[in-house]
């Protein structure tokens, strides 16, 4: 993987516009979605979150905080309920980016910036199914790659192809610290 530094590094320092206070974002979603310690801890750490509420900064989206606060608000929702909805299903297995359909909504802003980040969630997503491959079919909850609708080598050597050159120096860090630090 190769970085071509067009944008700056984020999540750094909040005095600066267009920047992400992390801090804030992390105490805001806590109040909203009333996350318990533990749960605090996992979001101000989650790679996830943090590529998710990254995107519309390091695109140049037009209000990219209000975009920010939608996805993740969005991301907290699945993770914390709503599995019966949002978990993935067999009608999503026509694209790999399908299931982040509701993450992908952007006004404005570097759609390569944009598709790479969200080539990076769908290397994160791939893991979490390879990771478990197992437990699901023991619970009998539906894995893409458990049904064969999708090979996993060959769906990560994809992802990692488009992820070969990242051009946004912010994205290119969460690649570098590596996907499996990511848990959807």
């Amino acid at each position: 993987m190769k970085k071509n530094s067009v944008c700056p590094l984020f999540l750094q320092n909040p005095e600066e516009k267009e920047r992400i206070d992390w801090d804030y974002f992390v105490s805001e979603i806590q109040k909203v979605f009333k996350l318990n310690d533990f749960e605090v801890t996992r979001l101000k750490n989650s790679n996830v979150a943090k590529i998710i509420a990254t995107i519309p900064f390091a695109a140049g989206c037009n209000e990219p905080e209000r975009t920010a606060i939608s996805h993740l608000i969005t991301y907290i929702a699945e993770i914390k309920g709503f599995q019966k909805y949002c978990a993935h299903l067999p009608c999503d297995d026509f694209d790999i980016y399908h299931r982040l359909n509701r993450l992908a909504t952007f006004s404005g802003g570097d759609k390569k910036i944009i598709h790479e980040g969200l080539s990076l969630l769908a290397l994160i997503m791939l893991e979490g199914y390879h990771e478990s491959q197992e437990h699901d079919k023991q619970n009998k909850i539906y894995n893409p790659l458990n049904s064969g609708s999708w090979n996993y080598e060959q769906k990560k050597a994809e992802l990692e192809k488009e992820l070969e050159v990242i051009t946004c120096e912010s994205l290119a860090d969460f690649f570098t610290i590596g996907v499996s630090n990511g848990r959807w």
